[in-house]
């Protein structure tokens, strides 16, 4: 057996590696930013800080994003994915899809609660529709299908009810961000409405969201738990 690698299979390692490569330096673009969002806030922060605080050149900043807004955008991407992938880890489970929207959602605002700057950064961000990589449109759409399919959300179909909820979720994520609505019982009755824009019953809706909520633990390497040191 020899260990020399064919052409293709050194093409492929090749871009393998270059991915990986590439992946990285994203990541540690957007931790900068991230850091130099939480210092100075987003308005006031230019390009050249984050790339003052990456240790990069100019150029290679730009292979990644062209405008701060850009930049913004996917700091907010990757902390909602963080948090969204938490959310579903403990909900995806559950049998009931109305009981596993109305869990995550409430979940999805308590961590916005108790995490101003990743409120800020969501509202300032929101959730980009064009963003392949939002992990909110690779699980919410089959959760609302289920709901959908057993007759208890009476919605058109799932991207009327998906617009529903980021809808509404941004709306409530904006009263945290911007209003100052931080306690719990503001927070349950945003889920509350966007179930009952859904089709749910009153009765069904408020049982829902008095449910317990379990606990969900982040990773110490988390960019949330960064964002708040």
């Amino acid at each position: 057996m020899t260990s020399e690698l064919s052409d293709a299979e050194l093409v492929d390692h090749r871009t393998r590696v270059g991915q990986e490569k590439r992946q990285k330096m994203r990541a540690r673009l957007i931790e900068s930013a991230l850091v130099v969002f939480a210092e100075k806030g987003i308005d006031a922060t230019a390009i050249d800080d984050v790339i003052v605080q990456a240790g990069v050149s100019r150029g290679t900043f730009y292979n990644y994003f062209r405008t701060n807004p850009e930049l913004v955008a996917a700091v907010g991407e990757t902390l909602s994915n963080e948090i969204v992938s938490l959310i579903e880890a403990h909900v995806g489970e559950l049998e009931n899809p109305v009981e596993i929207l109305a869990t995550g959602l409430r979940l999805f605002l308590r961590t916005a609660r108790l995490h101003p700057k990743y409120a800020n950064f969501l509202w300032r961000a929101g959730f980009n529709a064009d963003a392949a990589g939002h992990l909110i449109y690779a699980y919410l759409p089959r959760h609302i299908q289920r709901a959908i399919e057993r007759g208890v959300f009476q919605v058109r179909d799932v991207t009327a009810g998906l617009g529903i909820i980021v809808g509404l979720m941004l709306a409530g994520v904006y009263g945290i961000a911007a209003r100052g609505y931080a306690d719990e019982g503001f927070t349950d009755e945003m889920v509350q409405h966007t179930l009952l824009a859904l089709g749910v019953s009153a009765a069904v809706s408020e049982a829902l969201t008095r449910l317990p909520l379990p606990d969900i633990s982040l990773p110490e390497d988390s960019l949330l738990v960064k964002s708040n040191q």
